[in-house]
């Protein structure tokens, strides 16, 4: 069975909840009387132990010279200016949300290779998402236009969290990669016109309709070097055998 992207499944989930737009509120009512039940039988997240294991993973590395983090700094304020985050996220939301309503049954049908399946509906039927929905519910336009604004105002909230903290890792890694006359001549570039709106716009550039389209344009490709790769690995393992029975504790091999 074909495997899809991360972004490609988070589309085609978005897709079917906007497809079914008929949610009742008593399911609503049910859901909420239960979430209290589920709440309880689960623990937070011991975030302090996250952090910890990122803490190892990812190790601080040591503290660059002063000098060049403070021109280091200068660089990252022009890469990611407040709001860097929530634009890029916004951005990019909002495109795959809109190319999503745009798909139709017969987009989705093609994604399952399942052989003489076909859409469940006659080519007259074959209508958009987004119209399909609409039809079902006259407030669909309204409703979704709604949600994307609860959308962009979480999501500068977390900009606000992001976009300080992404600039002090980045000022501390680039003040490591780059000696003093390099990052001087990174500043002088990002002072001119040209330099300003390449910095400002260079992060959102990884999530543009274009990169997004050429990186999962890959996908099939790099599929096909899966086998080899997982061959390759097998073989690996094979090399070291493991003891076929454990060994009694104390007991060296």
């Amino acid at each position: 069975m074909r495997r899809l992207s991360a972004a490609a499944m988070v589309a085609l989930s978005l897709a079917s909840t906007c497809a079914r737009a008929d949610v009742r509120p008593s399911n609503a009512t049910v859901n909420a009387r239960s979430a209290p039940a589920v709440h309880a039988a689960k623990a937070p997240p011991n975030f302090d132990a996250i952090l910890a294991a990122i803490d190892k993973m990812f190790p601080a590395q040591p503290a660059p010279d002063p000098a060049r983090l403070a021109l280091a700094r200068i660089s990252v304020q022009a890469m990611w200016p407040d709001g860097a985050y929530a634009k890029m996220m916004s951005g990019f939301i909002g495109n795959m949300f809109n190319g999503v309503m745009q798909m139709k049954r017969s987009d989705l049908a093609a994604l399952n290779n399942k052989a003489g399946k076909n859409n469940g509906g006659s080519a007259a039927k074959d209508e958009a998402i987004r119209d399909e929905a609409a039809a079902k519910d006259p407030n669909f336009d309204q409703r979704m236009a709604a949600m994307r604004s609860v959308v962009d105002e979480e999501v500068g909230k977390i900009s606000t969290l992001i976009d300080p903290r992404m600039r002090d890792g980045l000022a501390h890694s680039m003040a490591r990669r780059f000696d003093d006359r390099e990052l001087a001549d990174i500043n002088a570039f990002f002072a001119t016109p040209s330099g300003h709106a390449l910095a400002s716009q260079y992060m959102q550039l990884w999530f543009d309709p274009d990169t997004m389209r050429s990186m999962m344009g890959a996908i099939p490709e790099i599929v096909k070097l899966m086998p080899d790769a997982m061959q390759k690995f097998r073989a690996v393992n094979e090399r070291y055998p493991k003891p076929s029975v454990p060994l009694p504790q104390g007991k060296k091999h």
